[in-house]
């Protein structure tokens, strides 16, 4: 058989990659990892049956699944066909952003067609949020609480100011979240900070449909949390300086103008108050971010494709500036806004992302 050119190689070794990125989204989505990890380790191998038993899946199918992964070094297999879940690999493989990220393709792929008629010169300008599903929103929430949960207070607080903290705890605080999506970052911080009030608004229904069940869900009652359905870029025309802070996580690039969006925090931030926003980390450079990031920013310039940039085209006036607008362009559009005094910081513990302070 003629040997393969590198270039060949690496095509080979992306459709790979590729067809098991597949079988691990369907192993997170059915809780696969988690069952094997219950009936089986290295001592004690599980069978296909076993795992098939404590996930309520179909034994032929699973052993398919483990097949897949076990031929393709996930998991591991042993001579007579049975399978387990190193020890230190058992986190990576049920809880961790790394794992949901792989989540994201058959999401992102679920209006397929309709991405490909978009990015067509005669197709309609982008997608709607409706056009992707329900389960996409499960999937960025629960990467959301991967990567944010964990240093919302500790992190994320402090860095709006030293006595961030120290106000919401006293209290009388009125706080926004715009992009809240299905409401993780409120939620977390109104049970953190009960005598501060927090709204979370979202373009879509289901997100705030979701938000409010989280809410209401809740085994104590939250009653200073709301959350209403609306869009960033044209929110209440009452709220004029009616915010002490405002916050965005990973969603302005999503808006089909985030430069109205920025404008409409800054008119209903107080005069003082603070905006904190989350965003990707970019150079503003396809050529820079390829030096500087490599194979992540490839990632993302694919999330941007599949997912960010078509809803964020989604009208005739759309900026249509994509995941991967960068720190730099980010920048621009705050000084539009009105916000003269920005700082922008690469946090530690979100490697990928910059974290824009704003104040007005």
């Amino acid at each position: 058989m003629m040997e393969k050119t590198e270039f060949q190689q690496k095509l080979l070794q992306y459709g790979i990659d590729g067809m098991m990125g597949a079988c691990i989204a369907v192993g997170t989505r059915l809780r696969l990892f988690e069952a094997l990890a219950k009936v089986g380790n290295q001592s004690n191998p599980a069978t296909p049956a076993q795992v098939a038993d404590e996930s309520g899946c179909k034994e032929r199918y699973v052993r398919e699944w483990l097949a897949a992964l076990g031929t393709g070094g996930i998991i591991s297999v042993t001579e007579d066909e049975k399978f387990f879940i190193k020890q230190e690999d058992v986190k990576d493989l049920t809880c961790t952003p790394e794992l949901l990220s792989i989540s994201f393709l058959p999401n992102f792929l679920r209006p397929y067609e309709k991405l490909c008629s978009v990015i067509k010169k005669e197709g309609p300008p982008g997608l709607d949020y409706a056009d992707y599903t329900t389960e996409c929103f499960e999937v960025i929430d629960r990467l959301s609480e991967a990567l944010h949960k964990d240093h919302l207070v500790t992190d994320f607080i402090p860095a709006l100011g030293p006595d961030m903290k120290e106000r919401l705890e006293k209290g009388k605080m009125l706080c926004l979240d715009i992009g809240c999506g299905k409401g993780l970052h409120a939620f977390h911080l109104a049970q953190c900070f009960p005598n501060s009030k927090f709204i979370g608004i979202d373009s879509s229904f289901d997100a705030i449909r979701l938000a409010k069940k989280r809410r209401d869900e809740n085994s104590n009652k939250i009653d200073n949390l709301y959350f209403m359905q609306m869009n960033g870029s044209k929110m209440d025309p009452s709220w004029n300086n009616a915010f002490d802070m405002a916050m965005i996580f990973d969603a302005c690039h999503d808006q089909t103008r985030p430069d109205l969006c920025m404008k409409e925090i800054y008119r209903v931030l107080k005069p003082g108050g603070v905006f904190g926003m989350v965003e990707i980390h970019g150079t503003s450079s396809i050529y820079q971010d390829k030096k500087e990031d490599g194979a992540m920013a490839a990632m993302y310039y694919g999330y941007s494709l599949l997912h960010c940039l078509p809803v964020g085209s989604n009208s005739e006036d759309a900026l249509c500036l994509g995941a991967m607008w960068g720190d730099k362009r980010g920048l621009e559009l705050l000084k539009d806004a009105g916000f003269s005094e920005v700082t922008v910081q690469n946090p530690p513990y979100l490697p990928h992302s910059a974290l824009y302070i704003c104040k007005k």
